[in-house]
Parts: structure tokens; sequence; C-alpha cells
């Protein structure tokens, strides 16, 4: 194979013309972001053509805005504007969810949010459920796509189970209920210690403050947790929210 050198960077010159080092350069060439124009099978140096800049170039400006490299590979086979501003809206909202976190984080510091926690007794209720693994993006859908599923309850308020952490790395499981007579499940009786919330309280970031409170306040009760927290709907989605956040005790 015939290679015109004059038309070929060595990878020290490119990466000086790209502003990328030799290390990124030799990284984004194994994740198929940026392949050399060409390798010398004797000695294994990678060369690069001048086109290749201006790729390079679109690399070191979405990394920086942000892009995976998974992300940054999925662009650049077919890079267009709708796709860029399609990441970033998805930005936008990122951020807004993190100030929204942030400020949170600040109330917290000035001053404890104030949760009043409760216990009472409850019965057994017969209930049906579906459970499944789900992610935070997926949570609300599925929570409200199985109520409508699952139909009116006829012997309480609908809720949800948490079998174990839900969120961008965890994913439960998470099981929704609706109380009915004929229903082939029991949630126990027992004892449980709750506190009620309402609207912004019902949403992330605030709603962890709610269940910070009711394990807080077992815990300095010197009580144990008796099963999986629990999430009552005291409304329908289609009003402002209103629930319980309880707590099983042993």
């Amino acid at each position: 194979m015939s290679i015109d050198m004059e038309n070929l960077m060595s990878i020290g010159e490119f990466a000086s013309a790209s502003r990328l080092s030799q290390k990124a350069l030799r990284l984004y060439g194994e994740k198929g972001l940026l392949a050399p124009a060409w390798v010398d099978p004797g000695s294994g140096y990678r060369y690069y053509t001048l086109e290749q800049v201006r790729e390079a170039t679109l690399i070191v400006l979405l990394r920086r805005g942000g892009m995976s490299l998974a992300e940054i590979r999925a662009f650049l086979r077919e890079p267009s504007l709708e796709l860029l501003e399609e990441y970033e809206r998805r930005v936008a909202d990122e951020f807004a969810d993190r100030r929204r976190v942030l400020r949170y984080v600040k109330r917290i510091l000035k001053e404890e949010p104030m949760y009043d926690v409760l216990t009472r007794k409850v019965s057994d209720v017969p209930y049906v459920g579906r459970t499944k693994r789900v992610l935070v993006p997926e949570l609300e859908s599925f929570i409200c796509s199985t109520f409508e599923e699952l139909g009116e309850a006829d012997g309480g308020h609908p809720f949800v189970l948490y079998h174990g952490a839900v969120n961008n790395e965890e994913d439960g499981p998470v099981e929704v209920c609706v109380p009915q007579r004929s229903g082939d499940k029991r949630l126990p009786a027992g004892e449980v210690a709750f506190t009620e919330i309402a609207g912004q309280q019902c949403s992330f970031p605030e709603i962890l403050g709610a269940y910070e409170a009711v394990y807080r306040w077992a815990k300095k009760q010197g009580r144990e947790p008796g099963g999986p927290p629990r999430e009552i709907y005291l409304n329908g989605f289609e009003e402002e929210l209103h629930m319980e956040i309880a707590l099983p005790l042993r």
C-alpha cells in the first residue's frame, strides 16, 4: 500500500494541532472515536491527516460540553443540529435538577426540615400488586401505569413498597400495590411510624427529608424497621399529591 507521508502528521504533530494529548489520542483510537489514518506496521507509529483535526476539535468541544465517550461516538456517526439540540435540552434539565438539589441542601444546612412523626396500629390488608426493578427515571411512569392497570382500591389507599434502594444505579425492586378484598397478597398487621407530606414535599429531593425523619425517629426510640418502607397515596395523581411515608416497626 502506497502512503503519501507528506499529507500525514505524526501523533505528536497531531496532538499539538488538535490540543489533545497523545494519551487521549490512543484512548480515542481504542474507543473507536478517532482512529489514526495509518499505523506503521513496523514501528507501530500512528499518523493522522489534517482533515482529522476538525473531528478531533469536535471531540474536545463535546467532552467539554459534558458528553460521555459513548455519546460522542454515537453523535459522530451522524452529527446533526437536531441531535445536538436534544442533548442540550437534556443537559439543561439535568442542570435544573442539580440546582434544585443543591438549594434543598442549603435549606437543610440553614434549618433542619420539620416533620411530625406519629405511630399507629394497622390491620392486615389484602392487596394485588406488581413488582419490577426500576431506576429513578422510570419510577413515576411505572407507579402511575401500574395503579391504572390494577384498578380501583376497595379497602384502603394505594401504596408502594420499596424492597430495595431506588436511584440512578440501584433498582429496588419496587412493588406497586392496590388494596382489594379479593387480593392474593396480604400486608401484615402491626405498628408503623409515619409522616404526612403534600405537594412539593412529595417530589425529589424533598421527599428524602420525610424518609430521613421517619428513620431518625425510629432510631431515637430504639425501634427497628419491621419491613420495607412504603408510600401511601392519599389522593389521585390528577390532584396535588398528598401521601404518607410509613415505616413498619418491630
